[in-house]
């Protein structure tokens, strides 16, 4: 028996679900040869789908202990083991890990850089996580030279994780800097393409991005992300036929990203296309059940038709699927406000914040609630969780920063302002110019007597920061955390103003 083509049958297995079999494979493995990526693997199966009940996380914490005795440079093992303490509030544990890998040097270092960054990041030490990003981009890269390609991979990680973090953080120039550096390395890199493409639009140079985000498809033509963030720029700049041909590309290559279906239909709904949007999502639920996202959409969709018996009936069907997913919660509450049963709705916002604790939007969703109702002391202490579990999430500033203006906090609003400004742009809680707020104005009313139906006039009003996805807008399609998504780079994209078709 070989133990390695052991270990392949059980990820193949855990990946069709029997995982009773995978782990008797694992087990298999491990007793003829034991080795570090088993044990990985073994400890991973134990920690998404234990065979009891609850995880024993002893016994996981022994497999990643012997993967480590057996190769003490195995990156993996220090990254999955970090994150598994970091995610159980382990910071100090989990630090320990992460920062044993980086002295050993591992062969896998871009990881453990990647998992300590994280690990500063969800502490609110932004400037660190950006630090340890770029010492891990000079190790990794010194490593990899003189690798073939797809060795040279880790690098192109590191790189676009660093470029993600720096444009989530409101700094599109630095992050732009960080992808060309990365493109001159890798020119062939989708997701680094796709990274430059995302600055540009959010630095209001669609015709930069365009190409850009062609280089990106052409370069991987099955990367739905880049297909996806394309056909919404083209949306937001009111080229809906333009974008539709994107959407019907991109699924064509890939028709099972359930992302593109549900932006896709979404923006058939924002167009009034009501049945053309249902068939949408009907056709990303066959192609892609697993994706809790398109029942959402979908309930949005009828929530903002009126049908809220079918709007509740969706929504339960992503909550059943996926019930840490936050704003399906917030959906769920606003179904439950529209139809006069307010006293539910802060009930409905406190069990998701209970299923999701590091939903930023939850938080402002649930102060604003106690706002509205003038409980003003319950909104700051709201506000201010949110801000401790997500301190990047601009709408809370701005949040709380309307509280304190409200009840006069003159010493409160100081604070917060240097809060913001240390994290973000030294204006970061300025409000927009009269003259750049008319210009916006006078643009959406074009665009809307030129392309939507009346009614439709959100498609392009907020720019630079994560919309609720109750509003419906297809950019947050693409993201439901405005760190996690980014950072993993996949579906973020960032809006911007461009004129429409005529």
């Amino acid at each position: 028996n070989d133990p390695s083509l052991l270990q392949s049958a059980g990820r193949v297995e855990e990946r069709l679900g029997n995982y009773t079999f995978a782990r008797e494979l694992y087990s298999a493995s491990l007793s003829i040869e034991p080795s570090a990526p088993t044990l990985v693997a073994y400890a991973m199966l134990e920690l998404r789908h234990p065979e009891s009940s609850n995880v024993n996380y002893s016994m996981v914490s022994g497999l990643f202990e012997e993967a480590l005795l057996i190769d003490p440079r195995h990156g993996s093992a220090y990254n999955a083991y970090g994150n598994m303490n970091l995610r159980r509030g382990n910071i100090e544990e989990a630090r320990s890990i992460f920062e044993s890998g980086v002295q050993a040097q591992c062969t896998d270092a871009a990881s453990v850089y990647h998992g300590l960054a994280m690990l500063e990041l969800s502490l609110g030490n932004v400037e660190e996580a950006r630090d340890v990003l770029m010492k891990g981009m000079e190790a990794v890269e010194d490593r990899e030279r003189g690798m073939d390609s797809a060795q040279r991979q880790r690098a192109v990680f590191l790189t676009h994780t660093l470029g993600m973090l720096q444009l989530n953080s409101n700094r599109a120039a630095e992050a732009m800097k960080v992808f060309c550096n990365g493109i001159a390395r890798h020119g062939n890199s989708s997701q680094l393409l796709l990274g430059a493409a995302l600055c540009e639009v959010k630095l209001g140079k669609d015709d930069q991005a365009r190409a850009l985000f062609e280089r990106a498809v052409t370069a991987d033509v099955n990367h739905a992300q880049a297909w996806q963030g394309w056909a919404v720029m083209e949306m937001r700049a009111g080229h809906f036929q333009k974008a539709k041909k994107l959407f019907d590309t991109g699924l064509k290559n890939n028709p099972r990203h359930g992302a593109l279906w549900n932006a896709y239909a979404t923006m058939e709904g924002r167009l009034g296309n009501l049945d053309t949007a249902r068939s949408l999502f009907a056709a990303g639920i066959k192609k892609s059940p697993g994706q809790p996202a398109i029942y959402q959409g979908w309930a949005s969709l009828e929530m903002r038709a009126a049908n809220y018996s079918a709007a509740k009936k969706l929504i339960g069907e992503a909550l059943t699927r996926r019930k840490t997913l936050g704003s399906a919660w917030m959906i769920a509450a606003e179904i439950e406000e529209k139809t006069g049963n307010a006293g539910l709705v802060g009930l409905i916002l406190r069990r998701g914040i209970e299923c999701c604790p590091n939903d930023a939007e939850l938080y402002c969703a649930l102060g604003k609630h106690f706002f509205k109702r003038g409980k003003i002391q319950n909104a700051r202490e709201i506000y201010e969780k949110g801000l401790d579990v997500n301190p990047l999430h601009a709408p809370l500033y701005h949040s709380l920063a309307e509280l304190e203006a409200m009840v006069f906090n003159v010493e409160g609003l100081a604070k917060l302002n240097k809060r913001a400004a240390d994290l973000f742009n030294k204006d970061a809680m300025m409000a927009p110019s009269r003259t750049s707020t008319q210009a916006r104005e006078k643009l959406i009313q074009k665009r809307q007597s030129r392309e939507l139906p009346q009614g439709v006039s959100v498609l392009n009003e907020r720019i630079g920061e994560k919309i609720p996805i109750e509003s419906a807008d297809p950019m947050q399609m693409l993201a439901d955390d405005v760190v996690q998504d980014i950072l993993r780079a996949d579906d973020s994209v960032l809006p911007t103003n461009d004129d429409s078709e005529h």
